[in-house]
Protein backbone atom coordinates (compact mmCIF):
# COMPACT_ATOMS: atom_id res chain seq x y z
CA UNK A 1 0.00 0.00 0.00
CA UNK A 2 2.93 2.57 1.02
CA UNK A 3 5.00 1.90 -2.49
CA UNK A 4 1.74 2.88 -4.04
CA UNK A 5 -0.43 4.88 -1.95
CA UNK A 6 -4.05 6.13 -2.99
CA UNK A 7 -5.14 9.79 -3.65
CA UNK A 8 -6.95 9.05 -0.65
CA UNK A 9 -4.27 7.90 1.47
CA UNK A 10 -2.20 10.60 0.50
CA UNK A 11 -4.83 13.08 1.31
CA UNK A 12 -5.31 11.66 5.08
CA UNK A 13 -1.24 11.83 5.42
CA UNK A 14 -1.49 15.25 4.10
CA UNK A 15 -4.34 16.18 6.28
CA UNK A 16 -2.00 15.28 9.06
CA UNK A 17 1.09 16.75 8.36
CA UNK A 18 -0.48 20.28 8.04
CA UNK A 19 -2.82 19.87 11.44
CA UNK A 20 0.71 19.17 13.14
CA UNK A 21 2.18 22.28 11.41
CA UNK A 22 -0.29 24.46 11.91
CA UNK A 23 -1.03 23.65 16.03
CA UNK A 24 2.32 23.80 16.13
CA UNK A 25 2.47 27.67 15.09
CA UNK A 26 -0.71 28.11 17.10
CA UNK A 27 0.34 26.78 20.27
CA UNK A 28 4.05 28.68 20.10
CA UNK A 29 2.47 31.78 18.78
CA UNK A 30 3.68 33.79 22.14
CA UNK A 31 6.89 32.86 20.61
CA UNK A 32 5.51 34.87 17.09
CA UNK A 33 8.71 37.27 17.29
CA UNK A 34 11.63 34.65 17.17
CA UNK A 35 12.86 35.59 14.29
CA UNK A 36 15.45 33.55 12.25
CA UNK A 37 16.56 36.09 9.14
CA UNK A 38 14.97 39.68 8.46
CA UNK A 39 14.86 40.95 5.24
CA UNK A 40 14.00 44.49 3.85
CA UNK A 41 10.37 43.56 3.05
CA UNK A 42 9.94 39.65 4.70
CA UNK A 43 10.69 37.46 7.70
CA UNK A 44 11.98 33.97 8.40
CA UNK A 45 10.71 32.99 11.90
CA UNK A 46 12.42 30.08 13.78
CA UNK A 47 8.83 28.54 13.98
CA UNK A 48 8.66 28.44 9.96
CA UNK A 49 11.75 25.75 10.63
CA UNK A 50 9.70 24.33 13.22
CA UNK A 51 6.38 23.81 11.55
CA UNK A 52 8.11 22.53 8.40
CA UNK A 53 9.99 19.77 10.51
CA UNK A 54 6.45 18.80 12.31
CA UNK A 55 4.92 18.51 8.99
CA UNK A 56 7.98 16.35 7.49
CA UNK A 57 7.82 14.02 10.82
CA UNK A 58 4.34 12.96 9.86
CA UNK A 59 5.11 12.40 6.02
CA UNK A 60 8.26 10.59 7.04
CA UNK A 61 6.26 8.52 9.35
CA UNK A 62 4.03 7.20 6.76
CA UNK A 63 6.57 7.36 3.51
CA UNK A 64 9.84 7.59 4.56
CA UNK A 65 11.24 7.37 0.83
CA UNK A 66 9.10 10.25 -1.10
CA UNK A 67 10.51 13.31 -1.76
CA UNK A 68 9.82 16.88 0.20
CA UNK A 69 10.25 20.55 -1.12
CA UNK A 70 8.76 22.88 1.40
CA UNK A 71 10.09 26.80 1.49
CA UNK A 72 12.24 25.86 4.58
CA UNK A 73 14.34 23.18 2.77
CA UNK A 74 13.85 20.59 0.23
CA UNK A 75 14.96 20.19 -3.07
CA UNK A 76 12.70 20.30 -6.79
CA UNK A 77 12.67 17.11 -8.73
CA UNK A 78 10.45 17.02 -11.29
CA UNK A 79 11.26 13.33 -11.97
CA UNK A 80 10.55 11.90 -8.35
CA UNK A 81 7.68 9.60 -8.32
CA UNK A 82 5.78 11.21 -5.27
CA UNK A 83 7.10 15.29 -4.18
CA UNK A 84 5.53 16.83 -1.12
CA UNK A 85 4.95 20.39 -1.27
CA UNK A 86 4.99 22.18 2.11
CA UNK A 87 4.51 25.65 3.40
CA UNK A 88 4.16 25.17 7.08
CA UNK A 89 3.81 29.14 7.75
CA UNK A 90 2.14 30.62 4.89
CA UNK A 91 1.49 34.61 5.56
CA UNK A 92 4.53 34.44 8.16
CA UNK A 93 3.88 38.73 8.23
CA UNK A 94 0.68 38.42 9.26
CA UNK A 95 1.36 35.73 11.62
CA UNK A 96 4.23 37.72 13.35
CA UNK A 97 2.11 40.76 13.98
CA UNK A 98 -0.84 38.66 15.33
CA UNK A 99 -3.48 38.92 12.15
CA UNK A 100 -5.14 36.30 11.79
CA UNK A 101 -4.60 35.40 8.08
CA UNK A 102 -1.97 32.46 8.03
CA UNK A 103 -1.83 29.05 7.15
CA UNK A 104 -0.41 25.74 6.64
CA UNK A 105 -0.36 23.83 2.91
CA UNK A 106 0.63 20.66 2.58
CA UNK A 107 0.27 19.13 -1.16
CA UNK A 108 0.93 16.13 -2.94
CA UNK A 109 2.49 15.86 -6.39
CA UNK A 110 2.82 12.25 -7.97
CA UNK A 111 2.89 11.40 -11.73
CA UNK A 112 3.66 15.48 -12.65
CA UNK A 113 0.81 16.68 -11.19
CA UNK A 114 -0.94 17.66 -7.88
CA UNK A 115 -3.15 14.94 -6.60
CA UNK A 116 -3.49 15.68 -3.39
CA UNK A 117 -3.56 18.98 -0.49
CA UNK A 118 -4.96 20.43 2.43
CA UNK A 119 -4.71 24.20 3.87
CA UNK A 120 -5.04 24.57 7.83
CA UNK A 121 -6.52 28.15 8.83
CA UNK A 122 -5.81 27.65 12.56
CA UNK A 123 -7.07 30.82 14.11
CA UNK A 124 -10.29 30.20 11.71
CA UNK A 125 -10.45 26.81 12.52
CA UNK A 126 -10.80 25.92 8.89
CA UNK A 127 -9.22 23.06 7.26
CA UNK A 128 -9.55 23.23 3.18
CA UNK A 129 -9.24 19.29 1.56
CA UNK A 130 -9.21 17.84 -1.82
CA UNK A 131 -7.76 15.20 -3.99
CA UNK A 132 -8.30 14.44 -7.40
CA UNK A 133 -10.79 12.00 -7.06
CA UNK A 134 -12.16 14.10 -4.46
CA UNK A 135 -14.00 16.91 -3.65
CA UNK A 136 -12.61 20.22 -2.43
CA UNK A 137 -14.43 20.45 1.13
CA UNK A 138 -13.50 22.73 4.23
CA UNK A 139 -14.32 21.31 7.41
CA UNK A 140 -15.95 18.18 5.54
CA UNK A 141 -18.49 20.06 4.20
CA UNK A 142 -18.29 20.65 0.21
CA UNK A 143 -17.92 23.98 -1.18
CA UNK A 144 -18.34 25.92 -4.13
CA UNK A 145 -16.83 29.43 -6.36
CA UNK A 146 -19.14 32.55 -6.44
CA UNK A 147 -21.17 33.31 -9.81
CA UNK A 148 -20.11 36.65 -10.10
CA UNK A 149 -19.62 36.55 -13.68
CA UNK A 150 -19.09 40.52 -14.46
CA UNK A 151 -15.18 41.63 -13.44
CA UNK A 152 -16.89 45.31 -12.27
CA UNK A 153 -18.58 42.94 -9.40
CA UNK A 154 -15.67 41.10 -8.61
CA UNK A 155 -13.37 41.07 -5.67
CA UNK A 156 -10.04 40.03 -6.58
CA UNK A 157 -7.16 39.24 -4.37
CA UNK A 158 -3.63 39.42 -4.80
CA UNK A 159 0.05 40.28 -3.62
CA UNK A 160 2.43 42.75 -4.12
CA UNK A 161 5.88 42.02 -4.29
CA UNK A 162 8.50 44.96 -3.27
CA UNK A 163 11.65 43.24 -5.15
CA UNK A 164 11.72 45.76 -8.02
CA UNK A 165 14.99 44.46 -9.19
CA UNK A 166 13.32 40.63 -9.94
CA UNK A 167 10.97 42.19 -13.08
CA UNK A 168 7.66 41.29 -11.23
CA UNK A 169 5.50 44.29 -12.28
CA UNK A 170 3.54 43.37 -9.37
CA UNK A 171 2.99 46.66 -9.23
CA UNK A 172 1.55 47.74 -12.50
CA UNK A 173 -0.70 44.28 -12.35
CA UNK A 174 -2.17 45.90 -8.61
CA UNK A 175 -3.06 48.68 -10.69
CA UNK A 176 -4.60 47.27 -13.68
CA UNK A 177 -6.66 44.94 -11.78
CA UNK A 178 -7.79 47.47 -9.03
CA UNK A 179 -9.02 49.92 -12.41
CA UNK A 180 -11.61 47.24 -13.60
CA UNK A 181 -12.88 45.06 -10.50
CA UNK A 182 -15.07 46.45 -7.54
CA UNK A 183 -12.41 46.12 -5.14
CA UNK A 184 -8.83 44.10 -4.95
CA UNK A 185 -7.80 43.42 -1.93
CA UNK A 186 -4.17 42.24 -0.37
CA UNK A 187 -4.60 39.58 2.38
CA UNK A 188 -0.87 38.44 2.92
CA UNK A 189 -1.66 34.89 2.34
CA UNK A 190 -1.90 33.48 -0.91
CA UNK A 191 -2.60 29.77 0.24
CA UNK A 192 -5.97 31.38 1.28
CA UNK A 193 -6.66 33.71 -0.66
CA UNK A 194 -7.02 30.63 -3.12
CA UNK A 195 -9.27 28.85 -0.58
CA UNK A 196 -11.43 32.08 -0.33
CA UNK A 197 -12.06 32.04 -4.48
CA UNK A 198 -12.87 28.17 -4.20
CA UNK A 199 -15.01 28.99 -1.22
CA UNK A 200 -17.20 31.99 -2.93
CA UNK A 201 -15.79 34.20 -0.22
CA UNK A 202 -13.89 36.18 -3.30
CA UNK A 203 -13.87 35.97 -7.05
CA UNK A 204 -10.70 35.58 -8.64
CA UNK A 205 -6.78 35.94 -7.14
CA UNK A 206 -3.70 36.68 -9.24
CA UNK A 207 -0.22 37.29 -8.81
CA UNK A 208 2.54 37.92 -10.59
CA UNK A 209 5.29 35.71 -9.09
CA UNK A 210 4.48 33.31 -6.54
CA UNK A 211 5.83 30.30 -5.34
CA UNK A 212 5.09 26.68 -5.86
CA UNK A 213 4.69 26.11 -2.32
CA UNK A 214 2.10 28.61 -1.60
CA UNK A 215 -0.43 27.59 -4.52
CA UNK A 216 0.06 23.69 -4.53
CA UNK A 217 -2.63 22.58 -2.34
CA UNK A 218 -4.91 25.85 -2.62
CA UNK A 219 -4.99 25.62 -6.03
CA UNK A 220 -5.82 21.94 -6.34
CA UNK A 221 -8.61 22.87 -3.94
CA UNK A 222 -9.96 25.76 -5.91
CA UNK A 223 -10.18 23.52 -8.85
CA UNK A 224 -11.98 20.63 -7.20
CA UNK A 225 -14.35 23.32 -6.13
CA UNK A 226 -14.85 24.05 -9.68
CA UNK A 227 -12.57 26.88 -9.70
CA UNK A 228 -10.22 27.62 -12.54
CA UNK A 229 -6.58 27.78 -12.19
CA UNK A 230 -3.47 29.33 -14.78
CA UNK A 231 0.06 29.48 -14.99
CA UNK A 232 0.68 32.54 -16.56
CA UNK A 233 3.97 32.55 -17.54
CA UNK A 234 6.52 29.93 -15.65
CA UNK A 235 9.62 31.95 -14.21
CA UNK A 236 11.38 29.26 -12.81
CA UNK A 237 10.87 25.51 -11.72
CA UNK A 238 9.11 26.87 -8.58
CA UNK A 239 7.93 30.38 -9.22
CA UNK A 240 5.24 31.54 -12.11
CA UNK A 241 2.91 33.98 -12.54
CA UNK A 242 -0.34 32.67 -11.31
CA UNK A 243 -4.22 33.06 -11.68
CA UNK A 244 -7.11 31.75 -9.87
CA UNK A 245 -10.91 32.60 -10.31
CA UNK A 246 -14.14 31.67 -10.31
CA UNK A 247 -14.26 31.12 -13.43
CA UNK A 248 -17.06 33.09 -14.61
CA UNK A 249 -14.97 35.91 -15.10
CA UNK A 250 -11.67 33.89 -16.16
CA UNK A 251 -10.66 35.38 -19.59
CA UNK A 252 -11.60 38.74 -18.41
CA UNK A 253 -9.44 39.45 -15.95
CA UNK A 254 -6.29 36.98 -17.67
CA UNK A 255 -6.61 39.72 -20.21
CA UNK A 256 -6.45 42.75 -17.67
CA UNK A 257 -3.15 40.91 -15.92
CA UNK A 258 -1.51 40.33 -19.21
CA UNK A 259 -2.01 43.86 -20.78
CA UNK A 260 -0.32 45.51 -17.64
CA UNK A 261 2.85 43.08 -18.29
CA UNK A 262 5.54 43.80 -20.76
Amino acid sequence: MKNSPSHTDLLAIAGEAVLAAGHHALTNIHRRNEVAQRFDHDVKLLLDSECQKKAEEVIRGAYPAHHILGEEGGSFDAGADVLWIIDPIDGTVNFMHGLPLWCSSVAVRSGGEIVAGAVYVPVMKECFTAALDRPAMCNGRPIQPSGTDRLADAIVLTGLSKNLDENLHTWEVLKAVSMKVQKARIMGAAAVDSCNVAGGRSDGYVEAGIYLWDVAAAGLIARQAGARTEILEKLSDVRFRYLCSNGKIHDALKDVVLSALP
